[in-house]
């Protein structure tokens, strides 16, 4: 199996995700059509996809070369230049935009404080330094970024197991992932959405599920179309009515969402074979635009959706983020905003992809693929 392989499919999967938890954002402050969808309620749900699909894609990619030290230095810092310049570059925007905006008029809960809210000083170091999903009492700025301070620090025990138990992994990533499930389950006040809290055991139970999704795969053999056309078609019935039936909203989740790591690893097997005719159209260009951006839109569609709120507050309308003595946009109008919003962030994050993400994550991949070499020589001459 080529190691170098894309999951095209799964890559799209990513962008549509994407998507989806940016319009769970905005349907939870501003009015839309969307507002009594159920799968939109529960699309926070997405952000489980993203944890097992980087464990699934991450085993594929680095199962077999993180072998010593060496190997280990150098997949953590290519996962460091992959999540941090663009999560850096958008706290640091979002910092300087809540500070510009102190100058002006401004809703308190977007006031620059010291600790008191969602903007605290106190709270910048610890996003910076991806500790937001360590239950350390810190929240606020960019609400999206704890998973990948969760993420990042998944990556690390990967890593780690993979470079001193590999013949153990299958049943160490199912272990994980399990007892990752029992601690949500037990102690986690939110379940399935546990962010800054617990948010580092959820994304554990879904990226080890990943990682035993993907030895599920290797073992599979090819499908013919028809039977794999059946089979992406029923994997989007069934993972559409998992989310729908999870739980009535973020306020209010139910027990069935610790199946997200079973429902979306079975979905990710399935697209990963990439053999049917949907797998065929997420291999479109449009599809493929949103894989690459996906990261980008993750990151800054929130920072975005708060600007949007603040420029209806200064417009006299008022809503769930910013409430006002105005009224809330509407319904027409929301829906307008709703399609106006997705589609600018689309737009900037494909600047920010190509101006921040490609250049930053160029550089630092160069630089981890050097740096066993500098070392070498540098043990050679001595």
């Amino acid at each position: 199996m080529n190691e170098n392989a894309r999951f095209e499919a799964l890559d799209a999967w990513r962008g549509v995700c994407a998507i989806l938890v940016a319009i769970f954002h905005f349907a939870s402050v501003l009015p839309s059509a969307l507002d009594g969808s159920m799968l939109v309620r529960n699309a926070y749900l997405f952000v489980d996809f993203f944890f097992v699909l980087s464990g699934f894609v991450l085993c594929h990619a680095y199962r077999d070369k993180v072998v010593n030290g060496a190997g280990f230095a150098q997949f953590i810092v290519r996962r460091f230049g992959r999540v941090w310049p663009l999560h850096a570059a958008v706290l640091l925007a979002l910092l300087c935009a809540v500070a510009l905006i102190g100058a002006l008029p401004h809703p308190q809960s977007l006031a620059l404080t010291w600790h008191s809210n969602d903007y605290a000083l106190n709270a910048v170091l610890p996003n910076f330094l991806l500790l937001n999903a360590l239950n350390l009492g810190v929240t606020g700025w960019n609400g999206p970024a704890w998973s990948i301070g969760a993420e990042f620090y998944t990556y690390l025990l990967f890593a780690l197991l993979v470079l001193f138990a590999r013949r153990r992994l299958v049943a160490l990533s199912i272990a994980l992932s399990l007892a990752a499930l029992t601690f949500i389950f037990w102690r986690a006040p939110d379940l399935m959405n546990s962010t800054f809290d617990y948010g580092t055991i959820r994304c554990i139970a879904g990226f080890f599920g990943g990682v035993a999704g993907y030895h599920v795969y290797e073992r599979l053999g090819r499908s013919n179309m028809r039977r794999a056309t059946a089979l992406e078609m029923a994997a989007i019935v069934f993972v559409v009515a998992f989310v729908v039936a999870a739980g009535s909203g973020p306020d209010s989740v139910g027990v069935m969402s610790l199946a997200a790591p079973l429902v979306f690893g079975a979905a990710v097997v399935i697209f990963a074979g990439e053999q049917g005719l949907l797998s065929c159209l997420l291999r479109a260009r449009p599809f493929r635009a949103l894989g690459r951006y996906s990261f980008s839109i993750y990151l800054i569609h929130q920072p975005m959706l708060i600007l949007l709120c603040y420029a209806l507050w200064l417009g006299g309308y008022g809503g769930t983020e910013f409430p006002a003595a105005g009224a809330l946009p509407s319904f027409g109008a929301g829906n307008l905003l709703l399609v106006d919003f997705v589609l600018a962030v689309v737009l900037v994050a494909a600047a920010t992809y190509r101006f921040i993400e490609l250049p930053a994550r160029g550089r630092i991949y160069r630089a981890a693929e050097t740096w066993p070499r500098r070392r070498r020589a540098l043990g050679a001459a001595a």
